[in-house]
């Protein structure tokens, strides 16, 4: 079936091609009567503009673009559907885009060219400052979500030191002195901020810092494996560990499992974000939990702002995580 078009529509009211323009665009500067006129010769004619040609002619799109690594782990999950949920309040739509490190700047590059976007919502937290410095120069509003680089642009993130602090307090409330850590990779600042975290929450209690206590890891299950493996095998093994993300946590509590260690009777293990998994596993997971969803809610408000036109009073934006304790933790075993 043939579309009607812009210009019999003008024919039908008999008025111009740029006063059917101005009604469909919802511009001032048309009589009431003249709107309602052309308004029903649209309907009569089932006219449909078209939206790419709309939001040229209004110099916007209505949508904004949020840029992540994967659509398959949570923790971006929780972001984009918080972002996406703000978004859909002000009337604005998401476009969804996974990137690599090899592809990061080339789709961030096309989609502020394309001028299909208004604004832009980043989630890279595994990004180097060079590669997020390449991408900060950005052709329309843009923030940043769990950024942790001193950086003049506009983020939101959460106080990983503060997070790692509390995880590592909680274990020592409970009379755990030797306490492990599965650390996150140290060549981002996320996972030193957790690290030094724990290192001033065993300062400030006046407990000894112990090198061999540090297992590293990367963020994933299989760190977690590995980490909990190596502690567990010291010749005086920690009565507690907490492991700087919840996939290396749940993979400390496979290692208690294997070697026949009860949990939290003989082992307390403690992760980082409050993942969906973390409250499945067995036993369920004690954690930190990162206001994921709220962090998106407040990078789509912040753009959306910025898109308006608007100054805000503040450019970044720090949230604190909170203590989620479950049947993981519990008192020091006694000997």
């Amino acid at each position: 079936m043939r579309r009607s078009t812009i210009r019999e529509v003008a024919l039908r009211a008999g008025v111009s091609y740029q006063t059917v323009s101005r009604v469909i665009n919802n511009s001032p500067d048309v009589a009431e009567a003249t709107r309602e006129h052309v308004r029903r010769v649209i309907a009569e004619l089932d006219y449909h503009p078209n939206a790419q040609a709309v939001s040229l002619s209004r110099n916007r799109t209505d949508i904004v673009g949020v840029i992540v690594d994967t659509v398959t782990e949570s923790f971006f999950t929780h972001i984009v559907n918080g972002a996406t949920r703000a978004l859909r309040r002000r009337g604005r739509f998401t476009l969804l885009a996974t990137v690599d490190d090899a592809t990061q700047f080339d789709v961030v590059d096309t989609l502020q060219r394309s001028r299909r976007i208004d604004g832009l919502i980043i989630v890279l937290p595994l990004a180097s400052s060079l590669g997020l410095g390449r991408l900060a120069p950005s052709r329309v509003p843009t923030v940043h979500v769990d950024l942790q680089y001193d950086m003049d642009v506009y983020g939101i993130s959460v106080d990983n030191y503060q997070g790692a602090y509390a995880a590592t307090e909680h274990l020592i409330t409970l009379g755990h002195r030797r306490i492990g850590v599965i650390a996150g990779r140290r060549d981002i600042p996320v996972g030193q901020l957790r690290l030094d975290g724990y290192q001033a929450a065993l300062r400030d209690h006046g407990l000894p810092f112990d090198p061999a206590l540090i297992a590293p890891g990367d963020f994933t299950f299989e760190s977690g494996l590995a980490g909990a493996e190596q502690l567990l095998l010291l010749a005086d093994p920690p009565t507690a560990i907490f492991a700087c993300d919840d996939p290396m946590a749940i993979g400390a509590l496979h290692v208690a499992a294997r070697r026949g260690l009860r949990v939290p009777e003989d082992l307390s293990v403690i992760g980082f974000d409050d993942t969906p998994e973390a409250a499945r596993c067995w036993p369920p997971l004690t954690t930190m939990r990162q206001p994921l969803g709220r962090m998106g809610e407040l990078a789509a408000d912040l753009v959306c702002r910025l898109i308006d036109g608007e100054t805000p009073e503040q450019s970044r934006y720090v949230l604190a995580s909170e203590l989620v304790v479950r049947a993981s933790t519990s008192r020091r075993p006694m000997c």
